[in-house]
């Protein structure tokens, strides 16, 4: 029955009416995409179009597979079931799409829209079928009809799943070549293909007993009908497919820009500045929320208005020159606000012509706090915090301006304060009443000058006064008066504090033409101010400058002169009064520069003592005496002991005691050979001194009191101390046979160590009277140059070998 009317296939037309079913789902699929995607008006157009074109593509379809067939026979088809074929079909399709792409959907949905797609595609194709004019009839097998109704709904169901996951894509994820789109699209179409060929399948044609089968061929062959109609649905499908494409470009870019204009009217809503439109003639187009917080006005009070209300200049209405001179930079202005009060304004403008209108867009920032925090920095910057007097910073600024000012009759002079044992405050009473009496002291200070005069409080207790153009007369009476303002007593929380202030004055152009270097000379001078004894003012001269230069130069040289070698110990004879023998030394130390020859002691061991040099120098000459006095003993000569002097920086060294144990050890010298010099102000801190001075006599160690008889010599010392030997000091010596009471004292020295077992030693001899007159009180032993001046370690050598040859 099959084979006695069906001829083979066509296999191209099958392959064209697969593909047309699948390019027809693909399409409806995007349409729906693009209904699922609008709203209103927008989203019925696009359910129309997708459900006609998914019509129309069943209908080709079938039509399409139906000319696959080579039948030896006419066909024809009646226009009654051609149409209502086409719109059950989009009918259906209609109904399907519609369920889906609902917000509400639910899973019956899919079920029905299944019902309905398979439908569609089961009704076009047995309406398509009956609509066929041929002599002959068809009949269907049953079991058959059923399996391509059930592969149309199971492959409408499944397809109708993909489809919708596939139309739900976001739009940024969206992607033609997207699987799941084109699964989507191959299950439809198996649906439409399989059920039209099952139902093909179904059938059987039968020749109607009342005609004869015709053997004409058909006027138009049906291969290049299928071609035709094929390609002319692809064609319009392809269409769709580029206008979809169009569509979606073209409504992606309106999104973008509606996005891109919602976002900057975000960014201009939420800015913290002010941003204003307006038209060329100056009138307010746009004004957002911080205008209104920065100038008072209203969005409603703006519109159309002249900027002239905002702020003078750039703006004033008719003129637009000033306007156009600010476009592209920042500007600073003055602001107006609504209440009247005026604010400063950083203003950036921009201008954009728009086909010959002209329009500009201001950002206006409201920068009041900024030049507060500015105006504050400054403050920070040029003032001091504690005083509220200019700084150091401002110090030089003004000198440099005033010092810039080229008039041949321009001076002024510069006076530097600082204040005497203003450490001494800090220590005792704490940094808290240190900061109350540096404040009041610049309120004393102000006091003493006149109002164009400049105090300025350089750093810690130091004040500078610049006094523009004085005479020298005028800069020593406003010193004086400051001296006399801060001699009187400062009274800090009931605390009485005195004070006094050591000032250095130098006078421009004299004394230099530059700021910096007047500075550094009134510094040199008030240094010098304080070696003097503080409590004074000294005017800066060429003499006070070398000598601090010097004083420099021996730093810095005393610093490398250990290392260099330039350090030498001499060794002072040590003589018995009564026999004339040589029973010891006193090390002294020497300095032989290379440049400026034999440096005094007494000019560089303050430097040593202020600097903390002294500490290596010290131990330097500690080691040198033990291990020379070592090598005479070694040698065989008859020498009792070797002294050297300590210096109160040594002797409060915590390491002291360890320092002098390891050159000990080194040397490998008896600790009863040794003699430590103290001076007096070792003494005075007997807190500190005496542990130490019984520790040293514990170790064996003897201990002489240097220079006793000056400066606050007390009696208690020779009570407290366990002392060994007390030194008469030169000064007492040099004069003792012409005065009488220098005679008195020497005496009372010589009685007094008699009863308390000490033993004495007179320093400075040098003449036969002294030494004679010693002899007849009882002094015991001496040393000077009546004997023998300091000798390096090679004439103490020979002056031992003379000694032995002469015993």
């Amino acid at each position: 029955m099959h084979e006695e009317i069906l001829g083979q296939y066509n296999w191209w037309l099958v392959v064209l009416s697969i593909a047309v079913s699948i390019l027809s789902s693909y399409t409806a699929l995007l349409l729906v995409r693009r209904m699922m995607q609008t709203e209103g008006a927008v989203r019925w157009k696009w359910l129309l179009i997708g459900s006609l074109t998914f019509g129309v593509g069943i209908w080709s379809m079938h039509f399409v597979a139906m000319l696959a067939y080579k039948m030896d026979m006419v066909v024809t088809y009646k226009a009654w079931g051609v149409t209502l074929s086409v719109i059950a079909a989009i009918f259906s399709s209609f109904l399907a799409f519609y369920l889906i792409s609902r917000k509400e959907r639910r899973w019956f949905h899919h079920i029905l829209g299944s019902v309905l797609i398979g439908l569609s595609i089961v009704s076009m194709h047995y309406i398509g079928m009956d609509a066929m004019e041929m002599g002959m009839r068809i009949e269907y097998d049953p079991l058959w009809v059923a399996l391509s109704i059930g592969i149309a709904l199971a492959a409408s169901f499944a397809a109708l799943q993909l489809f919708t996951i596939s139309a739900n894509v976001k739009r940024e994820e969206a992607d033609y070549t997207n699987l799941k789109w084109w699964g989507s699209s191959l299950g439809m179409g198996a649906a439409i293909s399989g059920m039209h060929y099952t139902g093909m399948y179904s059938a059987s044609f039968h020749p109607m007993e009342e005609e004869k089968i015709s053997s004409a061929v058909p006027v138009i062959d049906p291969t290049l009908l299928g071609l035709c109609i094929a390609f002319g649905v692809m064609a319009t499908i392809g269409f769709l497919i580029k206008l979809i494409a169009f569509d979606t470009k073209m409504e992606s870019t309106t999104d973008r820009l509606h996005l891109a204009n919602q976002m900057y009217k975000s960014i201009v809503e939420s800015a913290n500045d002010a941003v204003i439109t307006s038209d060329a003639s100056g009138r307010v187009l746009s004004w957002n929320r911080a205008a209104e917080r920065i100038f008072g006005h209203r969005k409603e009070e703006m519109y159309g208005k002249s900027l002239r209300k905002l702020t003078p200049g750039p703006y004033e209405e008719g003129d637009l020159s000033k306007m156009v001179q600010v476009i592209g930079r920042t500007v600073e202005l003055e602001g107006l606000h609504k209440a009247g009060h005026t604010f400063p304004v950083e203003l950036s403008l921009a201008k954009i012509d728009d086909h010959g209108k002209v329009f500009y867009i201001g950002i206006i920032r409201d920068i009041t706090e900024r030049k507060e925090a500015h105006a504050r920095i400054q403050e920070l910057v040029f003032k001091d915090d504690l005083t509220q007097l200019p700084n150091r910073r401002a110090l030089y600024e003004y000198l440099f301006e005033s010092m810039q000012k080229e008039k041949s009759d321009a001076s002024s002079a510069v006076m530097f304060l600082d204040l005497d044992r203003f450490k001494h405050v800090n220590d005792v009473y704490g940094h808290r009443i240190g900061d109350l009496l540096l404040s009041e002291t610049a309120e004393r200070m102000r006091g003493c000058l006149d109002e164009e005069d400049l105090l300025v409080r350089q750093s810690g207790d130091e004040f500078v006064v610049v006094l523009p153009e004085p005479s020298e007369g005028e800069a020593r009476r406003k010193a004086e008066s400051i001296m006399k303002a801060m001699a009187l007593p400062f009274l800090i929380d009931d605390r009485e504090i005195y004070m006094s202030v050591s000032i250095g004055i130098s006078l421009f152009p004299k004394d230099g033409h530059d700021s910096e270097l007047i500075l550094k000379h009134a510094d040199t001078a008030m240094y010098q101010a304080k070696q003097s004894g503080g409590n004074q003012y000294v005017f800066f001269t060429n003499q006070i400058s070398a000598m601090i230069s010097r004083k420099v130069q021996l730093e810095a040289g005393l610093r490398k002169a250990v290392e260099r070698g330039e350090i030498e110990v001499h060794y002072q004879p040590q003589i018995k009064v009564s026999t004339g023998d040589v029973i010891g030394f006193e090390a002294l130390v020497r300095w032989r520069h290379p440049h400026l020859g034999m440096i005094s002691p007494a000019e560089f061991i303050p430097i040593a003592e202020e600097t903390k040099l002294i500490i290596p120098l010290g131990e330097l000459v500690l080691r040198e005496a033990c291990v020379q006095f070592q090598k005479w003993v070694d040698a065989g000569y008859k020498v009792e002991r070797i002294a050297v002097n300590l210096s109160s920086v040594q002797f409060r060294q915590p390491s002291f005691l360890k320092v002098v144990e390891r050159v000990m050890e080194e040397t490998g010298m008896a600790p009863r050979h040794l003699e430590f010099e103290l001076t007096e102000s070792i003494v005075q801190d007997s807190e500190t001194a005496i542990p130490v001075m019984h520790e040293l006599k514990r170790r064996g160690f003897t201990l002489s009191l240097d220079d006793f008889g000056t400066g606050y010599s007390s009696l208690s010392y020779l009570k407290d101390f366990p002392l060994d030997t007390l030194k008469i000091d030169k000064s007492f010596i040099q004069t003792i046979n012409e005065n009488y009471k220098e005679r008195a004292v020497v005496d009372a020295i010589i009685s007094i160590a008699a009863k308390l077992d000490l033993s004495v030693i007179a320093e400075g001899v040098e003449t036969l009277e002294q030494l004679e007159y010693l002899q007849g009180v009882g002094c015991e032993e001496y040393q000077g140059y009546y004997f023998s001046p300091p000798l390096s370690s090679e004439k103490v050598w020979t002056l031992l070998k003379k000694c032995a040859l002469s015993q």
